[in-house]
């Protein structure tokens, strides 16, 4: 026998006691005997509750609404195949519980999922970034290879340098920037509008060379002379855009590169690996050494002066280190034994220009030179010698120091 759900009942409760024809009941005569037989299965319900109290308000109405229903449809209609008719059409009105049911669920379930969606970012300022992030530091951020503090650190985030978020963690970001990739803390990262108006600050604009060897010209033609040659994908700080050509500032050279070969936008800085910076921090020793070197040269045939500290009127091999490197902003002691413990000691076979070689006399050490490389120092020698170049293995060197670097 066919049960009926207690929406069904609902509606039928609802049509039946309206007190006025539904306008399902005229449908046709059967529809009319189905309610006729409903209306007398409910009058038959009614007076079995007066006769129980207790079966209102305790959920068993519906239950006792389906048992009414039933012993009519089986005693009354089952020999009247117009009414059984009938009331299937008025069934077909019942609202479809289970199919209501999954419908309300996935509405929910839609909403619930919406719900979780994280908020959509802010178009970026900057080209190339889809999710920008900012490093918030005066110096750099580091990025790491998991999400800790005791993580191995794969590389750096400059001031203001621009990321792509690609994962965000609890606390942590996964990046990348640059050539390097990895997890910096959310703590040091702007996002957002934060991100887009520090961006905004912060950006510069250069050209992105686009040929393997751009020309990097001393004027704005191509009959003068070329400075020098930039490879493919590095960017020029861009000083001025011209008719055809790009003026740039080339590591404090300017020059004139064609336009034709460039990509001139807004940039951020990027993050780098620790082994460009290493790269980066040995060229520049090697820059720094260099303009120590220069620097002494300017000294060279000046007088050797036991106990003196002039580059000029006379110093004694001591005294023409320290003025070299006060010059640059180093303060070294006084005396060449002193001097080989400052700065940071250096294999002999990793010397580079401008480092310190300390030589012994008797045990200890009695001279020091700048290394000029190529194997030649320059050092305040002799009395007779004063301020010159010489071989750095006229004797056997004890020890170097960087002080630059």
């Amino acid at each position: 026998m066919k049960k009926y759900t207690c929406a069904t009942f609902a509606l039928c409760t609802a049509c039946m006691l309206a007190a006025t024809p539904v306008s399902v009941s005229a449908a046709n005569a059967s529809d009319k005997l189905a309610t006729e037989g409903i209306i007398a299965a409910l009058q038959q319900l009614d007076k079995s509750d007066k006769d129980n109290k207790n079966i209102k308000n305790t959920g068993l109405e519906s239950a006792g609404i389906a048992l009414a229903f039933d012993n009519y449809y089986d005693t009354e209609l089952v020999h009247s195949p117009a009414s059984v008719e009938g009331i299937k059409n008025i069934l077909k009105l019942a609202p479809d519980e289970e199919k209501t049911s999954d419908e309300t669920q996935q509405k929910e379930t839609a909403q619930s999922e919406q719900d979780v969606q994280p908020a959509q970012q802010p178009a970026s300022v900057i080209e190339g970034y889809t999710n920008l992030g900012v490093a918030n530091v005066e110096n750099y951020l580091n990025v790491r290879e998991q999400p800790s503090t005791d993580a191995a650190v794969l590389g750096k985030l400059p001031m203001n340098a621009g990321c792509e978020i690609n994962e965000t963690l609890d606390g942590w970001y996964k990046i990348t920037s640059g050539d390097v990739s990895g997890y910096v803390s959310a703590e040091f990262l702007l996002v957002g509008e934060q991100a887009n108006q520090r961006a905004a600050e912060a950006k510069q604009k250069v050209a992105t060379v686009m040929c393997d060897r751009l020309m990097v010209r001393e004027q704005a033609n191509t009959e003068c002379t070329i400075l020098n040659r930039v490879a493919m994908g590095e960017d020029l700080e861009v000083v001025e855009v011209l008719d055809g050509w790009v003026h740039v500032n080339l590591s404090g050279t300017e020059g004139y590169v064609c336009a034709d070969y460039v990509n001139v936008h807004d940039a951020l800085p990027k993050g780098v690996t620790i082994e460009q910076l290493v790269q980066e921090s040995e060229e520049a020793q090697a820059d720094i050494g260099a303009g120590i070197v220069e620097y002494a040269k300017q000294f060279l045939g000046n007088p050797y002066v036991w106990g003196g500290t002039s580059l000029t009127n006379g110093a004694d091999c001591s005294g023409f280190t320290m003025r070299i490197f006060e010059h640059f902003g180093y303060s070294l002691s006084r005396t060449s034994a002193a001097q080989s413990n400052n700065g940071t000691r250096v294999d002999l076979s990793d010397i580079q220009p401008g480092d310190l070689l300390f030589y012994s006399y008797g045990g200890s050490i009695g001279h020091v030179a700048i290394y000029a490389g190529g194997g030649r120092i320059i050092h305040a020698s002799t009395e007779k010698t004063g301020i010159c170049v010489g071989n750095a293995y006229f004797m056997t060197p004890t020890c170097a120091v960087r002080i630059a670097g």
